[in-house]
């Protein structure tokens, strides 16, 4: 691990501990956490995923088939999926700019959907694509918002 990534981890480590003791660092840490999220890092972590959804600044695109999506997805998650990107990604153009920090997901960390459509995103001018590589099970597992 190179220097400035590990030193971002450690304030980040820094931030969780303190915000523990004191109450009034959570705010820091949310906000260190967006910020973390919003850099160039194509892969986010649970906690960055969770800050940029608390923070309503992205726009969370789950890229499973639709019938996974409708079970079960994010709250507030738009459906993208890879084997019907090519169908639904005009309508998706329409009604996201493309300046839009988007944040990709499927259903695990093995799974490359997610991958697979920040690819198609990026080759279609979308410059701001993140992957949540943890997916809808880490996010439910933790027991954050989903609806389907």
């Amino acid at each position: 691990m190179s220097g400035k990534p590990l030193r971002r981890q450690l304030f980040a480590t820094l931030i969780i501990v303190l915000s523990s003791i004191s109450p009034s660092l959570s705010q820091l840490h949310a906000s260190e956490s967006v910020a973390l999220a919003k850099e160039e890092s194509s892969e986010l972590d649970l906690s960055a995923t969770k800050a940029l959804f608390d923070s309503h600044s992205a726009c969370f695109v789950d890229a499973r088939s639709e019938y996974e999506y409708y079970k079960s997805h994010i709250k507030g998650a738009i459906s993208l999926s890879d084997s019907r990107f090519d169908e639904q990604f005009p309508d998706f153009r329409q009604n996201k700019a493309i300046e839009s920090l988007i944040v990709v997901y499927c259903t695990e960390h093995s799974c490359g959907k997610a991958r697979h459509v920040a690819k198609k995103l990026m080759k279609n001018g979308y410059r701001n694509v993140r992957v949540f590589s943890g997916g809808l099970i880490e996010w439910a597992h933790a027991g954050f918002p989903i609806e389907g």
